[in-house]
C-alpha cells in the first residue's frame, strides 16, 4: 500500500504590514474677505462645498447625472477621488464594497469659532493617501474657487462668506502661495517609519476627538465592553489595508484576512472608557437637478478617551497609523480623529 501524499497544512495569514502605505499631510492657511458664518463643526461644510466646486470644475459631461454610467469616467479626476470603483475580484479580496475608499481626508480647523471677520485667518489640513498626492493641484484650485466664487458658510446678503488661499505648507515648508502662484512639488511623503510608534507599551490612552462612528450596529455602546479593542482594531485595520492595497500599490492585491489580527486582539481589553454619543446632521441634496431638493443626514459619533491594556505591541502601527488617517465612517469630513496619550 502506497502512502498517500501528505498536504502540508494551509498557513494561516499572517496580519499584513502597512510599510507600502505612504500619505502627505498639507496645511491650507486662508484669509477671509468676507465674512464667514459657518457651523460649529465644520467639516461638513468644507467636505460639501468642495464636492461641489470640484464637480463644477472638472465635469465636462454634466448630462449624466450618474457619474458611474458616464463613458469618461475612467479618465475623469472627479471620478476617480469621489466616485473612484474596484473590481469585483478585488472588492473580494479586500472584503469590502465595490466603491473604494476615499483616498483624501478634509481637517476642519478644530475650534468652536463661528464667525470668520475679513482680514482673519484660519487654517485646515489636507491628507492625501498614494497615487492621490498627484492630485494636489487640483485640490488647491478647487479650494480656491470654493472661497473665491462660491463661498462657505450660511448665506448672507444673497451669498456665503468669501476666502481666499494665502499658502499651502508641507512639513512646515510653504509650497504654494497666492503670491508667487507657484507650486513645488518637491515635497515628501510619509510612511509608518517616518511616525513616532509606541515603546513597548502594555496601556494605550486614547482621546477620540471627533465624532467617531464604526459602522456596526448599536454604535452608541461600542467600546462599552471589555472585547470591544477587537471591533476597533479591525475597523482600523481593515480601512488602512485597503488604502494601502487601492492607492499604494503595484497593481497585485494582497487578500485580507482579520483572522490573526481577531486572536491577538481578543488579549487587550478595554479597562475604562468615558465615552460620550455627539450628534451631528447636515443637509445632503440627493438630486443634482433639484437645488431645494434636501434631506438631513445624520452623522453623529462617539467622543471621549478610553484605555486598553494588554498585548497591544502587535498593533502599535495600525494605531499610529489610524492616528493620522483616522477611523470609521464620514473621516473624509475629518470625522474619526483620534491621539495617542
Amino acid at each position: 500500500m502506497i502512502d498517500e501524499e501528505i498536504k502540508p497544512l494551509k498557513e494561516e495569514p499572517k496580519i499584513n504590514p502597512l510599510d507600502k502605505l505612504y500619505f502627505s499631510i498639507f496645511q491650507f492657511t486662508a484669509e477671509v474677505t468676507e465674512d464667514i458664518f459657518i457651523s460649529e463643526y465644520k467639516g461638513s461644510t468644507f467636505r460639501g462645498g468642495f464636492g461641489k466646486s470640484f464637480y463644477n470644475m472638472v465635469c465636462i459631461n454634466p448630462e449624466e447625472k450618474d457619474c458611474h454610467k458616464c463613458i469618461i469616467n475612467k479618465n475623469c479626476s472627479y471620478h476617480k477621488i469621489f466616485n473612484s470603483s474596484i473590481s469585483e475580484e478585488t472588492s473580494l479580496k479586500l472584503n469590502i464594497a465595490t466603491t473604494a475608499p476615499r483616498p483624501y481626508i478634509i481637517e476642519p480647523p478644530a475650534t468652536n469659532q463661528r464667525k470668520y471677520v475679513v482680514g482673519e485667518q484660519f487654517t485646515f489640513s489636507l491628507i492625501l493617501t498614494g497615487w492621490a498626492i498627484e492630485y494636489l493641484p487640483y485640490f488647491i484650485i478647487v479650494f480656491e474657487r470654493l472661497g473665491e466664487r462660491y463661498g462657505i458658510g450660511s448665506a448672507s446678503e444673497g451669498h456665503r462668506g468669501r476666502f481666499f488661499i494665502a499658502s499651502v505648507k508641507c512639513c512646515g515648508k510653504i509650497i504654494y502661495s497666492n503670491e508667487s502662484r507657484f507650486l513645488e512639488t518637491n515635497f515628501p511623503s510619509k510612511t509608518i517609519a517616518d511616525l513616532k510608534t509606541l515603546n513597548h507599551a502594555k496601556r494605550i490612552r486614547l482621546n477620540f476627538l471627533t465624532p467617531t462612528r464604526l459602522e456596526i450596529q448599536h454604535e452608541r455602546k461600542i467600546l462599552e465592553n471589555s472585547n470591544d479593542f477587537t471591533t476597533f482594531i479591525i475597523r482600523l485595520y481593515n480601512r488602512l489595508f485597503s488604502l494601502q492595497e487601492i492607492y499604494c500599490g503595484n497593481g497585485s492585491m494582497n487578500e485580507y484576512s482579520h483572522k490573526q489580527l481577531e486572536t491577538k486582539a481578543k488579549e487587550v481589553k478595554l479597562i475604562r472608557s468615558n465615552l460620550e454619543w455627539h450628534d451631528l446632521e447636515r443637509y445632503t441634496r440627493p438630486d443634482k437637478e433639484d437645488e431645494k431638493k434636501k434631506i438631513v443626514m445624520k452623522y453623529g459619533g462617539f467622543v471621549g478617551e478610553v484605555v486598553f491594556e494588554g498585548n497591544i505591541e502587535p498593533f502599535f502601527s495600525i494605531i499610529t497609523l489610524g492616528e493620522v488617517l483616522h477611523v470609521g465612517k464620514y473621516y473624509t469630513f475629518g470625522l474619526g480623529k483620534y491621539e495617542i496619550l
